[in-house]
């Protein structure tokens, strides 16, 4: 019995997918873009939790990514198109973040087959440019902005891009760590958490840090020797 658990959180995620499809449809976007966020925590859940149970199987793995491609890539690309990009060309430009999305499905299930994951990501998880898309949604409607639909374009562009890119990316950062970089990510993810719970206004500010930290890490390995394992 306890092993269907990870499973039902996964379930979990894609209602929380339908769900916000439901609230696109009516035209409210802003409890659309939060049940995308609680299906990326339930989408994190499931993954750790199959992993300490050791239930970590390839049914899990595909079951996982095709609520993935719903929840994090069908929902956000209805959303943005419905709230920004609502022409024939923004039709094709929204399928790119879809597209884009599915490529990074297949090569994490790709490197999960060869047993090839590690402590990085390999390109920006579907499920963080989902958050970022819907909350860029979230942020316009609270800051009313008539440059609204190109920065969508944008933001559009460069998280297709960072998906299918070779940019590292750290996961949630492991509060049990001491090193300097772990502070850090600890420090910036509680920042987050405090923030917005202050004013959701903040969540799409700091979630596009996140965003362009693989860029930093880039730079940075220009200059120096490390060597990264990727998931």
């Amino acid at each position: 019995m306890m092993r269907f658990i990870p499973n039902a959180f996964t379930v979990g995620n894609l209602f929380c997918g339908f769900l916000a499809l439901h609230y696109v449809f009516q035209g409210n976007h802003v409890p659309a873009a939060w049940l995308i966020f609680l299906g990326a925590v339930l989408d994190k859940m499931d993954g750790k939790l199959a992993r300490r149970m050791g239930n970590d199987s390839q049914f899990g793995i595909q079951f996982d990514s095709i609520v993935d491609v719903c929840t994090f890539g069908i929902v956000p690309t209805v959303l943005i198109y419905q709230a920004h990009l609502h022409t024939d060309w923004g039709m094709g430009l929204a399928f790119v973040f879809l597209l884009c999305g599915v490529i990074r499905l297949a090569r994490f299930n790709t490197l999960s087959l060869e047993d090839e994951r590690g402590e990085f990501y390999m390109g920006l998880s579907i499920p963080t440019a989902a958050i970022c898309l819907t909350q860029y949604v979230v942020f316009v409607d609270a800051w009313q902005s008539p440059h609204a639909t190109p920065l969508a374009v944008l933001l559009v562009l460069l998280l297709g891009f960072l998906m299918v890119s070779r940019l590292d990316y750290d996961p949630i950062p492991n509060f049990r760590g001491s090193s300097f970089s772990d502070r850090f990510k600890q420090i910036y993810f509680v920042t987050t958490v405090g923030l917005t719970i202050y004013d959701s206004i903040f969540f799409f500010p700091m979630a596009l840090i996140y965003i362009f930290s693989g860029f930093y890490r880039w730079i940075f390995r220009m200059f120096s020797n490390e060597v990264t394992q990727h998931a």
